[in-house]
Order: structure tokens, then C-alpha cells, then sequence
């Protein structure tokens, strides 16, 4: 198995990758301290698992997941934080980690972790299970109608204003409204605030 840990932390990096390497099964391991580093090293060789910080240095690893996933599709990403509150947990999951640990659990867990998103399975330590079986009926408090979802869905599939009326045969000016409503409801400044939010929401499928 191929690993990659991605922590802006050098101490945290170094301890992760002597643990790591006493693994039978880690065939090699690879260590970024920030974003243009990690992308360099994914673009060297292929990967199994990405173990990667919630707040990676100035990056969010919950936008950053994105990136990633759909560049390289086959690779899991695991969340390894000192976060273990439940919002930030239940945007994790939504936005598509394969697993999350805290920086407190074992070694037995991370062990368990890799061998478990590496079948296709999800993983979430005895820390966090309970947030996240909760996230199963979660619903985040903001309401929106159903028009408003469909466009929602359309915007973060990167359709444009006019490809939107059309598919919804509705006015542009109708669209930019609703899109207006959304900004407001989601809190967001832009289009991409508001594929952010969504996303971390739950609120669409990606």
C-alpha cells in the first residue's frame, strides 16, 4: 500500500511516517507539509491513501477533497485531525472522506482505517462513530423550496445561468433570483461559496 500524509505540521509528519513504515503491509509512504507539495507528489506516483488534515496550513481539506477525488479518482482520503466536533465531522462526510480518525487514536485504529477504506468500505473511529451514524438522519437547518434545490443541484454541476433556464424553462432573470435567494440562505458571496456550502451541507449530490 501506497500512502501519502499531508499535515503542515513537521513533527506530526515525521511520528506519522515511522509508524507508518513499521506496517507490513505500507509499501512506501510520502510526506507534504502544504498544498503545491502534496499535488507534486500525487502527480509522481500512484497512491492508495490520502491521509489528510481538516486544516491543512492555510487550505480547508474539505475543499481541497474535491480537487482530489475527481482528479484521481481511485485514491482514498482519510480526515487524521484534532477536530472532533460534530459539525465539522458531518461536512467531512458529506464532502466525501473515506474515513476519519483523530490524532489521539491508536495505532490499532490507524491500522484498522487503512485496511478498511482500501475494500471500498467507510471508516470512522470508536471516537467518531457515534457523529457519524447520527449524520444519517441529519438535516441541516436551512430551507429551501424545491425550485431552489434544482438549481442548487444545476449550479454545482457548472451550468451556466442560460443552460439553467433552459433546462428549467424558466427566465435567466428567474434563475439569477433564485440564485440571489440561495447566496442569501447559504450565507455565501459568490458561486463558488455557494457550491462550498452546498457541498459541505449535504444538500446535493456530487
Amino acid at each position: 500500500m501506497k500512502l501519502v500524509l499531508a499535515d503542515d505540521h513537521f513533527l506530526v509528519l515525521d511520528g506519522l511516517e515511522l509508524l507508518l513504515s513499521t506496517f507490513d503491509f505500507v509499501e512506501k509512504t510520502a510526506g507534504a507539509a502544504d498544498y503545491p507539495s502534496l499535488k507534486e507528489i500525487l502527480e509522481q506516483d500512484e497512491f492508495d491513501v490520502l491521509l489528510l488534515d481538516i486544516h491543512f496550513g492555510k487550505f480547508d481539506g474539505r475543499e481541497i477533497i474535491l480537487e482530489i477525488k475527481k482528479k484521481y479518482q481511485a485514491i482514498k482520503v482519510i480526515a487524521l485531525t484534532s477536530y472532533s466536533d460534530m459539525a465539522t465531522i458531518k461536512s467531512a462526510i458529506n464532502v466525501g472522506f473515506d474515513g476519519y480518525l483523530l490524532k489521539t487514536d491508536s495505532r490499532i485504529e490507524i491500522e484498522k482505517a487503512l485496511k478498511t477504506v482500501i475494500t471500498g468500505e467507510k471508516y470512522f473511529s470508536s471516537q467518531t462513530q457515534q457523529t457519524f451514524f447520527e449524520t444519517q438522519t441529519f438535516k441541516p437547518n436551512i430551507e429551501l423550496t424545491q425550485r431552489e434545490k434544482d438549481i442548487l443541484q444545476l449550479i454545482v454541476e457548472e451550468k451556466t445561468t442560460k443552460e439553467i433556464a433552459e433546462l428549467l424553462f424558466i427566465s435567466e432573470k428567474t434563475v439569477e433570483t433564485h440564485r440571489g435567494n440561495l447566496m442569501l440562505k447559504l450565507e455565501a458571496r459568490n458561486i463558488a461559496g455557494i457550491v462550498r456550502k452546498a457541498i459541505m451541507l449535504g444538500l446535493v449530490e456530487i
